[in-house]
C-alpha cells in the first residue's frame, strides 16, 4: 500500500527546513550585531549632532556679539568723523599766517596785527 506524501512530506521541502534551521540563527545572530553596531552608531552621531549644535549656538553668539560691536563701533566712527569736521571748520576760520620770503617772525606779527586791525568793524 502506498502512502501519499503530503507536501510537507516531500525530501525537498525536509532539506530546506534543515538547512533553515541550522542558516537561520545564524542569520539573525548576524543582523542582530548589525542592529547593535547601527544603535551604537546612531547614538554617536546624535552626540557629535548636539557638539555640534552646541557650537553652532556658541558661534551665533559670537556673531551677535560682534555685530553689536561693529554697530558700536560705526556710531564711534561717526561721531569721530563729526568731531573731525567740526575742527577743520574751526580750523579754517582761524586767519593764517603766512611768512613773507626774508621776513622774520616779529615783522609777520605785527602785519598779522594791522592786517587784524583794519578787517575789524568798527
Amino acid at each position: 500500500m502506498v502512502v501519499p506524501l503530503s507536501l510537507t512530506d516531500t525530501p525537498a521541502v525536509i532539506l530546506a527546513a534543515q538547512i533553515l534551521s541550522i542558516g537561520l540563527p545564524a542569520v539573525v545572530a548576524w543582523l542582530a550585531t548589525r542592529l547593535l553596531r547601527l544603535r551604537a552608531r546612531l547614538a554617536r552621531v546624535r552626540r557629535e549632532m548636539a557638539d555640534l549644535s552646541a557650537d553652532r549656538d556658541g558661534i551665533l553668539a559670537e556673531l551677535a556679539q560682534t555685530r553689536e560691536r561693529l554697530a558700536e563701533s560705526r556710531q564711534a566712527a561717526g561721531r569721530a568723523q563729526a568731531a573731525a569736521a567740526e575742527l577743520e571748520v574751526r580750523f579754517k576760520a582761524l586767519p593764517r599766517i603766512e611768512r613773507q620770503f626774508g621776513e622774520s617772525r616779529c615783522e609777520t606779527a605785527n602785519r598779522v596785527i594791522v592786517e587784524a586791525l583794519r578787517d575789524r568793524p568798527q
